[in-house]
């Protein structure tokens, strides 16, 4: 049995196999994350070293002949392109750029991106025999030993599905020591951000003598386990959205999904401090009078609300002094 052939056998069981491993992932997912805190920093800070990583790829044809040029050249000249065929249009190009899993584009390097494309055709979906045509809706990145052995067939989706899965798998294979590398990044900045962030956030309990140093050292602990554990699940689900959902790459390079990365990530670590200040106020722990302060603030500030919320309901105009 060929190689083909075994990919058609494959394909004829893959959906009830994928769903069944997504069942098994959802369900390890929910059985960890019952028991574990899953912080904001968790999913922010592998969230920012996926975007990071994402920001500087080619987001136009122009930018792509310019930064990768040997790759724009196969996307618009080869990839099942023949002698003789028009070249292909920059809307094409970019299309075909984008059917490359994100995993192989991670840092933006072009010697990584053409390692994946190294054993891969541009196969038509629809043979051109049949019709079909050279546009990247047509064309599809599979090995190349199997675009020639189903020769003038149509692909079927159970084929196209397992294209896509097969080349997730490989782009990760061949991608693991900068998704390693991420990975330790994600992992490492987020077990230590929220340790400091931790630890502030109860230093000022500890300092008032409302938690023991034996209870703040667990907690300072749990929460680094926590995070320990937390982090690489979100992190791998976002390799595997890359991976094989190439047609999200783009999305999650956009400046304003980086940019908000960043910011639910200073979020994350700002907030748990803002709030152990503000119970330290409360409690007296800058004087009593900064806390009466504190309590006439919010006093007056919830009376402007009330006010404002009743004029709202019978109708009052609003008036200034």
């Amino acid at each position: 049995m060929n190689f083909l052939d075994q990919a058609k056998k494959l394909a004829d069981t893959l959906e009830d196999k994928v769903q069944a491993t997504v069942s098994h992932v959802v369900n390890s997912v929910d059985e960890v994350t019952n028991g574990v805190k899953v912080t904001a920093t968790s999913v922010a800070t592998s969230g920012m070293v996926i975007a990071n990583a994402l920001q500087d790829l080619p987001r136009t044809a122009e930018e792509l002949a310019r930064e990768m040029p040997r790759i724009a050249s196969r996307l618009k000249y080869r990839a099942g392109v023949r002698i003789g065929d028009s070249p292909r249009s920059d809307a094409d190009i970019m299309k075909l750029f984008e059917k490359i899993p994100g995993t192989s584009k991670l840092e933006a390097r072009e010697t990584k991106i053409r390692q994946f494309l190294a054993d891969k055709h541009g196969s038509h979906v629809i043979p051109r025999s049949r019709g079909g045509k050279n546009t990247a809706d047509n064309i599809l990145w599979e090995v190349g030993t199997n675009n020639l052995s189903r020769g003038a067939k149509v692909l079927t989706s159970g084929e196209r599905v397992y294209i896509r899965i097969y080349n997730a798998i490989d782009s990760i294979v061949k991608n693991s020591t900068t998704i390693a590398k991420l990975g330790v990044v994600a992992t490492g900045t987020a077990v230590l951000t929220q340790a400091v962030v931790v630890s502030i956030s109860y230093s000022l309990d500890l300092y008032r003598q409302e938690i023991t140093v034996e209870e703040y050292k667990n907690l300072v602990t749990q929460e680094v386990i926590r995070t320990g554990i937390s982090t690489p699940i979100f992190f791998l689900i976002f390799v595997a959205v890359l991976a094989l959902f190439p047609e999200l790459t783009l999305l999650l390079s956009a400046p304003a999904v980086v940019a908000g990365f960043n910011a639910l990530f200073g979020v994350s670590i700002a907030l748990p401090i803002v709030q152990s200040i503000i119970r330290h106020v409360q409690g007296g722990g800058f004087g009593q009078e900064v806390a009466k302060d504190y309590e006439d603030l919010i006093s007056s500030t919830r009376e402007i609300f009330e006010t404002s919320a009743n004029q709202v309901a019978s109708g009052e105009s609003f008036t200034s002094d």
